[in-house]
Formats: C-alpha cells, sequence, structure tokens
C-alpha cells in the first residue's frame, strides 16, 4: 500500500470512530434514568351521540403505554345485573403517539349521572426504551402527580364530568 493510501485510509477510520463516539445530532433527552423523571400527564373527555372519547397529553415518549379506567357511578350503586349497560366500568390502555393518547367508549345505554376517569403511568408491559428511562415499577419518577404503591411508583390523572348524553 502507497503512503498516500495509508493516510487516507487512516483519516477516514478517524472521521468514522469519532463520528460513532459523538452524539446524533438534535440529541434529544437521554434514556438512562436520571432518578428524577417527572411527567405531565392530563385527561379529558369528548363526548358524541353514543361515544365517549377519554383524551389527554403528556410529555412522554411515543410508545409509553398508559392504562385508563372509566367508571359510572350506578356502577357503585347497583349490582351488575341490574346495570342498564354492560360497560359501567371500563378499563384498557392507549399508547401515546406525538405527546397525545386517547381511547374511545360505547356509551349506548348508558344514564345520566357521574363519570370518573383515571389514567395512570407505568404498567406492565413498557417498551425496554421506557422502561430504561423511569424503571420497571417508575422506581425513577418524582413529582406531585407520583403516588408510591408498595414498591412502585404511578404517576396518576384524574377527571370526573356529569354524563348527560
Amino acid at each position: 500500500m502507497t503512503l498516500v493510501r495509508r493516510l487516507v485510509l487512516t483519516v477516514l477510520i478517524g472521521w468514522s470512530v469519532a463520528a460513532c463516539s459523538e452524539p446524533a445530532a438534535g440529541g434529544g433527552p437521554s434514556q438512562e434514568p436520571s432518578g428524577a423523571e417527572s411527567v405531565m400527564l392530563s385527561v379529558t373527555h369528548e363526548s358524541r351521540w353514543r361515544e365517549l372519547r377519554v383524551e389527554g397529553a403528556t410529555d412522554l415518549p411515543d410508545g409509553a403505554v398508559l392504562s385508563y379506567r372509566v367508571t359510572h357511578a350506578l356502577a357503585n350503586e347497583l349490582p351488575p345485573s341490574e346495570w342498564p349497560a354492560q360497560n359501567l366500568i371500563a378499563d384498557g390502555t392507549a399508547a401515546v403517539q406525538e405527546g397525545k393518547y386517547g381511547a374511545r367508549l360505547n356509551t349506548t345505554y348508558w344514564p345520566k349521572g357521574s363519570v370518573q376517569v383515571e389514567v395512570q403511568f407505568p404498567i406492565a408491559p413498557q417498551p425496554p426504551t421506557i422502561r430504561t428511562r423511569y424503571g420497571n415499577f417508575g422506581e425513577e419518577l418524582t413529582g406531585n402527580n407520583v403516588t408510591v404503591l408498595g414498591s412502585s411508583k404511578v404517576v396518576t390523572a384524574e377527571h370526573t364530568f356529569n354524563w348527560t348524553r
């Protein structure tokens, strides 16, 4: 190999190694846990005819999974066999995408009354990048909206409204 080729090859290898060791342009937030991760989580609703939409905003990364639970007040007053609809208590999960999440519920046969919505993070399973940043059981979470449940920490958002159809 000629001296010029060796020099060019050495320079190219040096640039490649340097490029791989530097953070990507725009960087973004680190996925490494800081021990103090706060999360903004809000919840609201929108109703359209026979459908309830549970919606919210968050600063969680795309792909984070939230759990929701919707409870009509009548579910706490009557035994399930006397409910006018089968879904007076509904729960599920919603994935974050571009700082938002949502779910739709069929409210056919729901009577008028108070409805409570509760949204929580984290729940299992979460994508690996979310677990790395916030902990398997929310160990890295901090803030006024964090509740300690045994060895776990959860962020909770609640919303109550009157269903009038």
